[in-house]
């Protein structure tokens, strides 16, 4: 008599109507169909028990079948030894961890623990199946990772070469100096695509500020207009002219180059001729009049004011000295008296 058992997928399979059994409570639950020690055993000990008396099988078909069985349970051990060891010398480093739909978790792995069989790594104080690990890290190379993805996200958030205007100056700047910031090992993990975004929009950039400030330029006083200028004509020249100056302090390195060789002539020609026109009317290249003048009649004024409080100050002694005087003669006269 021999005994039968479908085996599928190199499980023994216990119930060939269904999977699952059923508790007392009437729920279905997941049959354990994995082939282990004690069910080898037991299988071996029925095939001795139950084997053809006229064919038995040989001792050596025994010992090999016990030998392969040994040695896949040994591997077995190894693994599972090899999977704790690799697990807890986890612990302290930094993760990434692939979480499927909800994206990369990362992370330090604070701890270790077993369920249902399972190794898992506790991150960010949730536990995550160490089958789901993907990258192990230092932690340079981690925080370069995190400070390239938050760079990511920061160009990501840019304006399109096409759409970009000046007063988004300060976001491209906030990007150049976020990517700066990070080391040479760390630069590694910025993407080409979004790097390359980062020079086109600081090329653009440079552009928009060069033209305008040579269209500021342009609409400038020529130096005729400035030399046949009245006093308050010129003043209002200054004063176009200090916004423009403005406008050329801000530019960069970068940006100047994108200005014309005739932009800067014309730029400094106007300048020097602002100059000439108000040293020759007594004003100041901002616009102001006679500001030495009305510096050093400020200062007389406030100097003015200190000696006046000065001698306020010492009339108020003496009065109190001469009181306490009078007050001692009194008291003299009084003591007279008596």
């Amino acid at each position: 008599m021999a005994i039968i058992q479908e085996v599928k997928d190199g499980k023994v399979v216990n119930d060939t109507s269904e999977s699952t059994s059923t508790n007392k409570n009437g729920k279905k639950k997941n049959v354990d169909n994995t082939m282990g020690q004690e069910q080898f055993l037991q299988l071996l000990v029925a095939q001795m028990q139950y084997q053809d008396p006229l064919e038995p099988t040989s001792n050596t078909e025994w010992v090999a079948q016990m030998a392969t069985f040994s040695m896949v349970e040994s591997l077995n051990n190894m693994q599972s030894a090899f999977t704790q060891q690799s697990a807890n010398s986890l612990v302290g480093k930094y993760v990434f961890i692939n979480d499927g739909d909800n994206g990369f978790v990362k992370g330090k792995v604070d701890f270790i623990t077993q369920q249902n069989g399972k190794t898992m790594l506790s991150v960010n104080d949730q536990l995550y199946d160490i089958d789901k690990l993907d990258t192990v890290s230092d932690e340079e190379y981690y925080e370069g990772a995190i400070l390239a993805n938050d760079l990511h996200k920061m160009i990501q958030l840019l304006p399109s070469v096409d759409n970009l205007t000046v007063s988004d100056e300060g976001l491209v700047k906030s990007a150049r100096e976020a990517y700066d910031k990070l080391t040479d090992s760390q630069k590694k993990f910025v993407q080409k695509e979004h790097l390359d975004k980062l020079r086109a929009l600081e090329d653009k950039m440079a552009a928009l500020k060069a033209t305008q400030f040579t269209g500021s330029v342009n609409e400038l006083p020529s130096v005729g207009q400035i030399e046949e200028a009245d006093e308050e004509t010129l003043m209002k020249y200054n004063a176009q002219f200090a916004d423009t100056s403005k406008l050329y302090e801000g530019l960069s390195e970068e940006q100047r180059k994108k200005v014309s060789e005739k932009t800067i002539n014309q730029y400094n020609s106007i300048k020097d001729a602002l100059a000439a026109a108000s040293k020759k009317l007594g004003l100041k290249p901002d616009g102001g009049e006679g500001t030495d003048d009305a510096e050093s009649e400020v200062a007389d004024i406030l100097q003015k004011i200190l000696e006046e409080l000065q001698a306020q100050k010492n009339n108020g002694e003496q009065e109190d000295n001469s009181n306490e005087s009078n007050g001692n003669e009194d008291n003299s006269i009084d003591a007279g008296t008596n």
